[in-house]
């Protein structure tokens, strides 16, 4: 039995788990059935799929990965080699009343992203869902945080589709990868004074700093507070020309964008039920610290944080301050010891993940108002059974506190956006999804 000891930020999510917060990210991939299949080709299509899958019993890392002891409450958590699946469980079928659309969509993957994993099994799923108006199909995809973060469970899910129309696609448990892909990360111990360094920093964080973003900045909003286990899930997706004229224009990058557009879409939420804070809402920002070429699974990641604007009327003045924001935080992060970027990202979110851990989270002020990710995707066309795939829209988690995620990811010509909110705590996530497009639109215009 081979025996993998998770890092420490593998174990940290684990350790994270919780009834109302499940510690697992998912993709959402939505395709176009091959062209030329008549009525009934096109209705048995997914049906046949999953059962030429559920007959394929080989299974390679990271997917034949199953916890040694079940449970969040180790102090050294592993997992082992498992060689036999359970395919009923992990491969599923779901169908909507037809024709389905993005609202309907979102409420089926909203429910199954609000139910837990079985820590006694390997930790993913694949679920297949018919009915989509428009000639379409999706596959949802989770795997738990302690597995992957947001990069590597990208990789896996779009690479282990077809580069051609022509072919089967075998599952994604079945393609191989390199045994470095498996093992932890190898950067050297920090030493005292990097972690000096780190200690400094997240202090730093505590305080009010008037040319950083910091805890101090980020105000106590409608939207923060306990969460409850039921989920809200909204996607949309923009032509990434236009994102990108829009950056171009501003001389700021994509991320600045996406952030202003967030920035619009909850000002007008919150404007909607007279709750908007004086003060700019906040977001942590996921920051990833791979290396070029590292393609091994499991998390590596960073954290920075920034103001979204939302106390600003006009998205031209929203963009500048946001601009303004991320170039000091990414300076603030450059600035530490490459071997004290992790000591940081514990000690600065240190003290909120206890409290998430002990139960107490979500009950005073907000360390940030929401979180905003942006997942590197790719440009090339990748297909399921010939079923040219559309768009991918991040599935991620939200935390005690902080009830409201964006993350997006590109695909083709395309930047798509996965917003999960809790149910109790974001009662319109769809009319956030459709804020995000009236504030380009409103960034379109000429100042």
């Amino acid at each position: 039995m081979t025996l993998r000891k998770m890092s420490l930020l593998d174990a940290a999510s684990l350790r994270l788990e919780g009834r109302d917060m499940p510690m697992h990210v998912a993709g959402l991939m939505v395709f176009e059935y091959p062209k030329g299949l008549n009525v009934i080709q096109r209705a048995s299509f997914v049906t046949e799929l999953v059962e030429r899958w559920r007959r394929e019993t080989r299974v390679f890392y990271p997917w034949n990965q199953m916890l040694t002891r079940p449970s969040r409450w180790q102090l050294s958590p592993a997992t082992c080699t498992v060689y036999d699946l359970d395919l009923e469980y992990h491969l599923r079928q779901w169908a909507l009343p037809e024709p389905g659309g993005e609202v309907e969509l979102g409420q089926m993957i909203a429910w199954i992203h609000g139910l837990p994993m079985d820590l006694r099994k390997p930790l993913w799923e694949c679920h297949f869902i018919e009915g989509l108006a428009d000639n379409r199909f999706a596959l949802y995809v989770k795997l738990h945080h302690a597995l992957v973060d947001g990069v590597s469970a990208s990789r896996l899910l779009v690479d282990g589709l077809s580069t051609t129309g022509d072919e089967h696609t075998p599952p994604h448990w079945t393609r191989y990868r390199p045994e470095n892909d498996a093992e932890p990360d190898s950067l050297s111990m920090p030493a005292f004074g990097d972690i000096k360094a780190a200690l400094g920093a997240a202090l730093r964080l505590r305080k009010k700093d008037p040319e950083l973003t910091t805890f101090a900045s980020t105000p106590a909003s409608v939207i923060n507070g306990p969460i409850g286990a039921q989920r809200r899930v909204a996607t949309q997706h923009f032509e990434l020309s236009r994102l990108k004229a829009v950056a171009k224009a501003a001389d700021a990058t994509l991320n600045d964008v996406v952030m202003t557009l967030a920035g619009g879409a909850l000002r007008d939420y919150l404007i909607s039920m007279n709750a908007l804070p004086d003060q700019s809402l906040t977001a942590a920002l996921p920051v990833s610290t791979r290396k070029p070429g590292d393609h091994r699974v499991g998390n590596q990641v960073s954290m920075i944080f920034g103001a979204l604007g939302t106390n600003v009327a006009d998205p031209h003045e929203r963009l500048a301050q946001v601009k303004t924001s991320t170039q000091a935080a990414k300076a603030f992060l450059h600035s530490l010891p490459e071997n004290a970027t992790i000591p940081y990202s514990l000690m600065a979110t240190g003290p909120f993940m206890s409290s998430v851990i002990m139960g107490r989270a979500g009950q005073g002020r907000p360390a940030f108002n929401t979180v905003i990710s942006n997942v590197p995707g790719q440009r090339e066309d990748r297909y399921l059974d010939g079923a040219r795939l559309l768009h991918v829209y991040p599935v991620s988690l939200i935390m005690p506190g902080v009830p409201l995620n964006f993350t997006c990811s590109s695909h083709g010509e395309y930047l798509n956006f996965g917003i999960v909110a809790c149910r109790d705590r974001v009662t319109k996530v769809q009319r956030i999804a459709v804020g995000l497009r009236h504030a380009l639109e409103a960034l379109e215009e000429r100042p």
